[in-house]
């Protein structure tokens, strides 16, 4: 047995890797399993990503670079389901890949499944191709729950009690962050965790003189612009950003400043009245509730002038945003990483989160921007307003240069080096058995 890395088959199940971000369960780890995807093509692996089939009208197999593409598969309804509604259907994933693996001839070297739920099928995968099994879980449940507020919906009990199992099951975990390391490893009762955090296309997500930006968006030249960019959810703590914004506002009231977000589906024939969208433009019912949420809070606080929603965008719309903005907001409760505060850094932008999860590996605390203790209200709309009146050069050049690091191809590089690592294994265990 060899221990090159010739193919693998990666596992999207419950979210398409191109679908457009912004849903209600759509964002980075759709971003990660194409771009990775694409990047290991790039250094020789041929690369399946495997998504279940939503729609009638979705082709069922779709390029995504020379060597690698998107192939969907029949497990269950032909429709959009609730990410807990697809348990019931890993078993039929993991059977239509194996059935296409046995219909197109192809041999795969490694099954890499991104959350959970592809885990349980990469899981029957593994073992019946006698294959190394990799799992990224890129959110773990209890983490989650834990920086939840109470009246939120929790992530399933199914999904608590499946993710210890299966990071005991998976031949190779892999983490975000240090942070993400850490946690992964007590739940799996200290195995070993690899590190890679996730990337940026640096060809894409590269700064745009700021007046060009500006006026392309239609952004008045004369009021300061705090970006934030995400799904709609209570986790992404917009809530946490509205107020601090409505403390920057009163302690500089003069101050001319807009809250922009983008993110979320709007639905079909919605019509922006003035410069926002508001809740009932929503498609999703959560989006809509949850927006209608934040709208009455900022009523409440004063600053309802200055929130504007626009919705989803491409990816390739984002850096004209990122480099016409003054700040990028990154206000979550909890995350694993933060792709979004190394999109703005590639384009020049500084971000300020709170230091949550893995966020510590996605801004250095000074050169791309600030890190705020958890919580700490007052501190963060200190920083807000000390940058939005104390502009440095734009685009920041630390910042360009922290992203760097994060190219696609180093991310990828850094992955195959794990495969490669788990074949010679398999390739000893291999020879000693025989």
């Amino acid at each position: 047995m060899t221990a090159e890395v010739r193919r693998l088959a990666v596992l999207s199940m419950h979210t398409d890797p191109l679908a457009p971000l912004g849903g209600d369960f759509t964002g980075g780890m759709n971003v990660y399993a194409r771009e990775v995807a694409k990047a290991l093509a790039g250094l020789g692996v041929r690369v399946d990503v495997f998504t279940r089939l939503e729609s009638d009208a979705s082709e069922r197999e779709v390029p995504l670079a020379d060597g690698a593409r998107l192939i969907r598969v029949e497990a269950g309804p032909r429709e959009r389901l609730d990410k807990d509604a697809q348990v019931e259907w890993a078993d039929a994933f993991a059977k239509g890949i194996a059935a296409f693996g046995a219909e197109s001839g192809a041999r795969y070297d490694g099954v890499s499944a991104h959350y959970w739920l592809s885990g349980l099928a990469g899981e029957r995968l593994g073992r019946a191709w006698g294959v190394p099994l990799g799992i990224r879980f890129h959110t773990l449940a209890a983490l989650k729950n834990d920086a939840l507020p109470e009246d939120t919906r929790r992530e399933s009990g199914i999904r608590l009690t499946s993710e210890p199992g299966l990071a005991g099951a998976a031949d190779a975990l892999l983490a975000s962050s240090p942070a993400e390391a850490r946690a992964i490893s007590e739940l799996s009762a200290g195995a070993e965790v690899h590190v890679v955090p996730c990337g940026v296309d640096l060809g894409r997500f590269k700064p745009y003189p700021r007046d060009e930006a500006r006026a392309r968006l239609g952004f008045r030249p004369d009021i300061a612009y705090v970006l934030s960019v995400g799904r709609i959810e209570r986790v992404k703590g917009l809530d946490r950003l509205i107020e601090a914004f409505a403390l920057m506002r009163s302690e500089r009231p003069g101050l001319d400043a807009r809250l922009l977000h983008i993110g979320g589906e709007i639905r079909v024939g919605a019509v922006r009245a003035g410069e926002s969208y508001r809740a009932a433009d929503f498609a999703s019912p959560a989006q809509a509730a949850e927006v209608a949420r934040l709208e009455e809070l900022a009523r409440k606080l004063g600053v309802a002038d200055a929130i504007i929603f626009v919705g989803a965008k491409p990816q390739e719309a984002l850096p004209l945003y990122y480099s016409a903005a003054d700040l990028f907001a990154l206000p979550s409760r909890y995350e694993s990483f933060g792709m979004t505060a190394v999109e703005a850094s590639a384009c020049g932008l500084p971000t300020l989160a709170f230091d949550v999860g893995g966020l510590s590996q996605a801004v250095r605390e000074g050169v791309s921007g600030h890190l705020i203790a958890d919580g700490d209200m007052d501190a963060y709309a200190k920083k807000m307003l000390q940058t939005l009146e104390n502009p440095r050069e734009r685009p920041c050049r630390g910042a360009t240069r922290w992203a760097e690091s994060f190219a696609w191809r180093r991310v990828a590089e850094a992955e195959l080096e794990i495969w490669a690592r788990l074949r010679r294994g398999a390739a000893l265990s291999s020879t000693h058995a025989s």
